[in-house]
């Protein structure tokens, strides 16, 4: 049974990843169906990003793929570039659009919620990569994995 856990975060992660990617592609491109949705407020905030801010969106974005990756691959890296993942994500949210970027305005209560939650779940993947590693989920090479039990 553990190892369908496995398999769900896995596939749970990759998903997440997925549409973080597809949200950041459609936001940075600016397409006007899917920024509809998005309050104006919010969209200002995002257009006036500093450059810097930008990179470290994409950044947090592509740490997630890489970790959900390195989950799925069984690799041990996965729990660092999840910490990673989280920290730059909070640094973004709270260290520039909540002080500076008029982002409790923007984000509105839904939205802070969300964000909070998102960097949550990061985090949750970090943690659940390093249970993972101990109970022998993940690191291993393919050969000492098999025979071992661990696929109950």
């Amino acid at each position: 049974m553990r190892i369908v856990g496995f398999w769900l975060v896995c596939i749970f992660a990759l998903l997440l990843s997925a549409v973080s990617l597809y949200d950041l592609y459609m936001t940075l491109t600016v397409n006007r169906d899917y920024l509809a949705e998005f309050p104006p407020e919010f969209m200002e905030m995002i257009e006036a990003f500093p450059e810097w801010r930008r990179l470290l969106w994409t950044t947090s974005v592509f740490l997630g793929v890489i970790g959900a990756v390195l989950l799925t691959l069984r690799k041990i890296m996965a729990e660092r570039v999840f910490w990673a993942t989280a920290v730059t994500m909070a640094a973004g949210f709270v260290g520039h659009d909540l002080p500076f970027g008029n982002g409790i305005e923007a984000y509105g209560t839904g939205g802070i919620i969300f964000s909070v939650i998102l960097i949550g779940i990061q985090i949750l993947f970090a943690l659940y990569a390093r249970w993972a590693a101990r109970h022998g989920l993940i690191g291993q090479t393919r050969s000492s994995n098999s025979g071992t039990g661990n696929a109950d």
